[in-house]
């Protein structure tokens, strides 16, 4: 599994800035975010976070595609979302030691961008857009789980 680190080297080509998330930062607070990020690839079917277990970071899909699953009701695991290039995950681990709450697995090959949560909350502290941006992603994020909900 992947939460810890990654196969080294630092990300490069701007890959920050094709993230909800980060887009619209100042170039220079990007380039010091992609300083102390990493990549990995997960082979298919290859489980990158999983359910229940504490992460400590937030991933970015780079290249391929990755399924987010929950433990079903009667067991098995049922997909509930399906991500692509520029798509983050794990994105409330940057805030704090929580449980994972679903699972994500490669679909196909996939190149992921991480950043672990220290690195995260050092630049944080620095840089109150960032902070901004942040709730509002998470908001959205809510949102958008409060509307799945209400459709079942």
């Amino acid at each position: 599994m992947a939460e810890t680190g990654g196969d080294g080297g630092k990300a490069d080509g701007g890959a920050l800035s094709h993230v909800g998330l980060f887009a619209g930062l100042e170039p220079a607070a990007l380039e010091t975010l992609e300083e102390f990020t990493f990549r990995r690839t997960f082979a298919p079917g290859e489980v990158i976070v999983e359910e229940g277990r504490t992460g400590n970071g937030l991933f970015v899909v780079l290249v391929g595609h990755v399924e987010v699953t929950k433990e079903a009701p009667g067991g098995g695991q049922e997909v509930i979302a399906e991500l692509g290039a520029g798509e983050p995950f794990g994105e409330m681990a940057l805030l704090g030691e929580w449980k994972r709450s679903a699972s994500v697995r490669a679909a196909e090959e996939t190149t992921c961008l991480g950043m672990d949560r220290w690195v995260f909350l050092a630049h944080l502290r620095r840089d109150p857009e960032l902070a901004m941006r942040v709730i509002q992603f998470l908001a959205q994020r809510l949102a958008q789980a409060d509307q799945k909900l209400l459709q079942r």
